[in-house]
């Protein structure tokens, strides 16, 4: 028995093991992967959850390190928890594993698989893959369902200011009542979302040139 569990030991702490856990939790994301409508360019909605959500996504390789290094000096000042700095690629590695715990093993977690997913599937993919599974309310998963609810259209059908509000709705979920103070809460934010699209309108071009 001490035998069989010293092997066992050495088994789950060696390198071959650990790359094939990291493997084997790789392939939870990739069935989530929609590469068939990979050459499309990005709709308007796709560019405003960009803007709100993360402005360098075409920049980086699944980690901000300016937002994160942001992130600790502001908690450093204020001496409260980080909060931010995840990109499109950490949300949606968060919203398939389903673990939002408040941990930093967890976030450190977070940070290399969303860095590995950069070798599995475009930046495209990723963004439109995480919309499809995303929470975007109350019954609401997927930004489709959650455009035809508020707008009864597709998303990529809706013009910029309904792009930008559903953007918002991200960090702003859609509640069952969706009353006045949601309403201007969502607002304020689309319509910095609205004026802050220019700034990343040369990106945007360079992504759709290929």
């Amino acid at each position: 028995m001490i035998f069989n569990l010293r092997n066992k030991r050495r088994v789950i702490h060696s390198p071959k093991y650990k790359i094939f856990k990291i493997y084997q939790q790789l392939e939870k994301f990739t069935p989530y992967f929609q590469s068939y409508y990979d050459y499309e360019n990005l709709s308007s909605f796709e560019k405003y959850v960009l803007v709100i959500e993360d402005r360098r996504f075409f920049n980086h390789n699944g980690f901000d390190t300016k937002a994160i290094l942001r992130e600790v000096f502001k908690a450093i000042i204020t001496f409260k928890k980080p909060f931010g700095a995840s990109t499109i690629e950490m949300q949606f590695v968060r919203t398939i594993s389903n673990n939002y715990e408040i941990t930093i093993s967890r976030k450190l977690k977070e940070i290399f698989y969303a860095w590995l997913i950069n070798f599995h599937a475009s930046k495209k993919t990723i963004l439109r893959s995480y919309l499809e599974n995303a929470y975007f309310g109350t019954g609401l998963i997927g930004c489709e369902e959650a455009s035809g609810e508020l707008f009864g259209k597709f998303s990529n059908e809706l013009n910029d200011e309904e792009a930008a509000f559903l953007a918002g709705c991200l960090v702003n979920p859609i509640p069952r009542d969706m009353n006045i103070k949601w309403q201007e809460k969502v607002r304020k934010r689309s319509m910095r979302a609205l004026a802050n699209r220019q700034r990343l309108e040369n990106i945007f071009q360079d992504v759709e040139r290929g």
